[in-house]
């Protein structure tokens, strides 16, 4: 199903015919021009394609363009349309420069999988309208409730479950900002959420463990009630 992007397109033949020419194509987006009563827009579908069944030359296209619209490419690219947080493609190519960057420090680093609770249930009782609203309002309030440098790594990683990486922190201290994300959300918004903490040298080796314990804290999370926070425990 199509959902126009939040982003407005920049007035551009050139942006135009590229399109056009190339069928810009993204890792789980298509980007398209749809002409409609007032002129072009920027629609984002959630299938994948690909022209004649290639994969298309990011690269090749963003050299056709402009400053200001290999920007606005950039950003359909990497941001989330709904949420304006970066979504799953940007996280995964993030992550890996994190950890390399870990490596450097003795802190390490924080992941948090955060989830809002009976998402579902409230889709159903109010529709999706407010639930797009919602998942809006709850991103802002995770905004808030994290330092500047750590706002930067805040993604949606599918559906209502979003994920924050914290630089050069200990498991604790990602404990404690867990803890102030689930208590500003809850006064905030009308939800409750979820989080499963991991950290990358405290509590796992590698990428895969890293992603994978925290969801296991957050299993366990919604195992136990809901509405808290999880520190992923090695087991003996």
């Amino acid at each position: 199903m199509k959902r126009q992007s939040q982003f407005s397109l920049p007035k551009s033949l050139a942006l135009k015919q590229s399109v056009e020419e190339e069928n810009l194509v993204r890792n789980e987006q298509l980007v398209l021009l749809s002409k409609g009563s007032s002129g072009y827009k920027w629609e984002v579908s959630e299938v994948r394609l690909s022209r004649k069944g290639q994969k298309v030359d990011l690269e090749k296209i963003l050299a056709k363009l402009s400053d200001k619209e290999r920007e606005f490419i950039s950003i359909l690219i990497e941001k989330d349309p709904l949420t304006g947080v970066y979504n799953r493609r940007k996280f995964d190519n993030d992550i890996e420069l994190l950890i390399s960057m870990s490596d450097r420090t003795t802190k390490g680093c924080a992941l948090l999988i955060i989830d809002i609770d009976n998402f579902k249930d409230f889709n159903d009782k109010f529709g999706h309208f407010e639930g797009d609203q919602l998942l809006r309002s709850v991103t802002q309030n995770i905004e808030q409730s994290l330092r500047n440098y750590d706002k930067i790594h805040i993604y949606r990683y599918g559906g209502e479950e979003f994920v924050v990486i914290i630089p050069d922190t200990s498991a604790n201290d990602a404990l404690t900002i867990g803890e102030r994300l689930r208590k500003n959300v809850k006064k905030a918004c009308e939800v409750t959420i979820s989080i499963g903490i991991s950290h990358y040298k405290e509590l796992a080796g590698n990428i895969n463990e890293l992603i994978t314990n925290a969801d296991k804290a957050l299993y366990e999370a919604k195992r136990a009630g809901k509405d808290r926070v999880l520190l992923y425990e090695k087991t003996p």
